[in-house]
């Protein structure tokens, strides 16, 4: 593969410039799922995260927290991100 080549899909450059960043995928309050290079399967609220790891909010009926380190996570889900609203300046 050419290192300098640029690969955009075909159609458009736009699908990069739409997706959405890691720091708005889990910012506080956006629901994810998580799951451990050990099979295990949580689902919760992101309340904070660091360069060591996620802190979630788990439980509906109980005020619980479960800090993950990033080396046991294995996969994030998040079912929807939103984007940053971005506002053109005139010029």
């Amino acid at each position: 593969m050419d290192r300098d080549a640029t690969t955009r899909p075909e159609g458009g450059g736009d699908f990069l410039d739409q997706a959405p960043k890691v720091s708005d995928a889990l910012k506080r309050g956006v629901g994810v799922s998580v799951t451990t290079w050990s099979g295990r399967k949580m689902a919760g609220t992101v309340s904070d995260r660091d360069p060591a790891g996620l802190l979630l909010h788990v439980g509906e009926g109980e005020d619980g927290y479960a800090f993950l380190p990033w080396s046991s996570v294995e996969q994030v889900d998040i079912p929807e991100v939103a984007h940053r609203q971005v506002k053109f300046l005139q010029g």
